[in-house]
């Protein structure tokens, strides 16, 4: 019999687990695959991990981000495994063939499903013992599966072509249709798979929002937040080009130290933000909604949602980000409304339009290489007809515009913003604490910088090096040139 707690010990030094974690663990240990929902600072990565260190065998973990993969590999080092790689669309060839070469010596394997829909990386993995396959962030395979990412799609295939190894699929937040759809997708029935659903709610996180008349009245808002706001922050956008600019016009208007993050940075340039992050060397990061999955940064004090996220389900696990050290944080979601046409036009361009989708399917022979055309060529590929996928693309398009109706629902209720987020999940808030809830119960916006004096205790991290100089420091770390 493990003794669990001795392991968890010796391995990580913790004298206790987390809410969840013993128990996906004696499943994994029964032999029993689990979906998991663990709410955000949870200790998801800490099951795999520990799993392999106690049992030895190698660990597949597919993972959506290579950031997030970068991450995890340079956690696993600080632990003491030396036996760990992602393979990422980063490397180059020779890297790649490199550590395909030797892949037998690795006991942590990271790779996206894109990789692992590779033929060559799919034929060497498939060749590897394997003891546990995971997949992170699996509410992907719902969200991003059907109309964005579709190799998610192929990993029900995949895990059946890998000789169905034990399975663990995990996330933060996700609904019962969400697991439902897990399931169905990667072949699994209610009764093959041992669920364990945590509670959302994190009564520890302030829920607020305000709507704004327009986009420089919002400016001005999160300009004066930001200027008082005691603690570390993460301020969250779904625009690339204005990341960069409300980034640039909060060094130049706060003594605060902000840095823009988003996907069409350089690697290094990322890592190097992240841990400037980590480390309290920056206060504030304005990021896309890449920024944060696998980030341990337990004394985030506010998050603050500039642009709309896609839904409620992806709310909760950005919010979920401030706040891990179960400390009071602040949760702002700053709107106007322009903000839902821009989610529409998201969605609008995400999903492929019906004329691409005829004309992929009279040439298919010219295949791009671009997010649309994949997806496309996914369902031309398991024989799906035209009117089949034009379908699915209407119905995913009818899912994601109700989801986002929501969200704003969530915005302009006049009822308790917590008991609205809960509904969603089919929770119920108990216990409230009127004094620390949501804007509903308190006048929030007439107090909040008293709020902030009274809850937002930033830690001794969160001082960093002294704002005079960080700009220079973050200059040489990057190699800036004229």
């Amino acid at each position: 019999m493990i003794d669990l707690t001795a392991e968890l010990h010796r391995y990580s030094g913790f004298d206790s687990f987390r809410p969840g974690q013993r128990e996906v663990l004696e499943n994994l240990f029964a032999g029993r695959d689990t979906l998991a929902i663990l709410p955000t600072g949870g200790g998801k990565t800490l099951l795999y991990q520990l799993y392999g260190a106690i049992t030895h065998q190698r660990v597949i973990i597919v993972s959506p981000l290579i950031s997030l993969m970068q991450d995890q590999v340079s956690r696993l080092q600080y632990l003491g495994s030396k036996r760990v790689v992602a393979i990422t669309s980063a490397m180059d060839f020779q890297e790649r063939a490199a550590i395909l070469r030797n892949l037998n010596h690795y006991q942590y394997i990271y790779v996206s499903p894109e990789m692992l829909s590779n033929r060559n990386i799919f034929e060497m993995i498939a060749r590897q013992s394997i003891g546990l396959f995971v997949i992170d962030e699996a509410h992907c395979i719902s969200e991003w599966g059907p109309d964005f990412r579709p190799d998610y799609l192929r990993l029900g295939k995949i895990r059946h072509q890998l000789e169905n190894p034990l399975t663990l699929m995990m996330t933060a937040t996700a609904t019962q249709r969400t697991r439902d759809d897990i399931l169905n997708r990667m072949g699994f029935t209610a009764t093959d798979v041992k669920q364990l659903v945590l509670p959302t709610n994190r009564s520890n996180i302030f829920l607020s929002a305000k709507i704004c008349a327009n986009q420089p009245e919002k400016n001005e808002q999160l300009e004066t937040l930001v200027k008082e706001l005691n603690g570390a922050g993460i301020i969250y956008f779904s625009s690339k080009k204005q990341t960069e600019q409300i980034a640039a016009m909060l060094s130049q208007k706060t003594d605060k130290r902000v840095m823009a993050y988003h996907g069409g940075m350089d690697n290094q340039r990322r890592f190097l933000i992240q841990q400037q992050f980590m480390n309290g060397d920056i206060d504030i990061v304005c990021a896309t909604s890449a920024f944060g999955m696998g980030i341990d940064k337990e004394n985030v004090r506010y998050v603050i949602h500039y642009h709309l996220p896609d839904n409620i389900q992806s709310y909760v696990q950005e919010i979920g980000r401030c706040g891990r050290d179960q400390q009071p944080s602040l949760a702002i979601l700053l709107y106007e409304p322009n903000d839902q046409y821009l989610q529409q036009n998201l969605i609008a361009n995400t999903i492929p339009e019906e004329q691409l989708l005829r004309y992929f399917y009279q040439h298919p022979d010219q295949l791009q290489n671009n997010d649309a055309f994949r997806v496309i060529k996914y369902y031309y590929d398991i024989g799906k007809t035209v009117d089949q996928t034009l379908a699915i693309f209407d119905q995913a398009k009818s899912r994601r515009i109700g989801e986002l109706n929501a969200l704003i629902q969530y915005i302009y209720t006049t009822g308790c913003r917590r008991k609205l987020l809960l509904q969603h999940f089919d929770e119920t808030a108990e216990h409230v604490d009127p004094e620390f809830c949501c804007d509903f119960h308190t006048d929030f916006w007439g107090n909040w910088r008293q709020f902030n004096q009274q809850y937002l205790k930033p830690s001794e991290t969160d001082q960093g090096v002294q704002s005079t100089d960080w700009r220079q420091i973050i200059d040489k770390l990057f190699l800036l040139k004229n």
